[in-house]
């Protein structure tokens, strides 16, 4: 089955979530406890630069930004709030109510502030064992943020 779209469109600066729930074609929550999750925002599908890469199970997740270079490659981005949550609640809570399909991405604001604004694409995808699905995918769009801190 070909992957969902959805675009995304985020404040840079600002806090994002994402909640979806991932279902049988007859609306039956799938359990995604022997799952992980991962997803990455690049500038464009051909690009070897991240600039927001995400995991997470149904205890943990991480997300990482390029820091204040807005991109990174390999291991060296900058580890910051939030994270993937799989059987989530809409709030984030993991195991509330068992195998909920739930899935769960925040971003923090610390990320968000150095993604460059401007039109991106991401995709999320759920792996059990050795089966990789892409589940969602679009444009990820950063819109620039006016009000920050101002240093003297």
């Amino acid at each position: 089955m070909a992957a969902g779209e959805f675009n995304i469109l985020a404040d840079q600066g600002a806090n994002y979530v994402l909640y979806f729930v991932y279902e049988t074609n007859s609306s039956d929550a799938i359990d995604l406890d022997s799952y992980t999750g991962r997803m990455q925002v690049r500038r464009s599908s051909y690009s070897t630069d991240i600039l927001i890469g995400i995991t997470g199970d149904t205890t943990s997740g991480v997300v990482t930004g390029g820091g204040v270079t807005g991109s990174y490659s390999g291991n060296d981005g900058v580890v910051g709030v939030g994270g993937m949550l799989l059987n989530a609640s809409n709030g984030g809570n993991t195991g509330a109510t068992g195998a909920t399909g739930g899935v769960y991405v925040s971003i923090g604001s610390d990320i968000m502030k150095n993604c460059p604004s401007g039109r991106h694409l991401y995709d999320i995808e759920l792996i059990a064992g050795e089966v990789v699905t892409r589940v969602l995918q679009g444009r990820f769009e950063v819109r620039a943020e006016v009000t920050r801190l101002c240093h003297k």
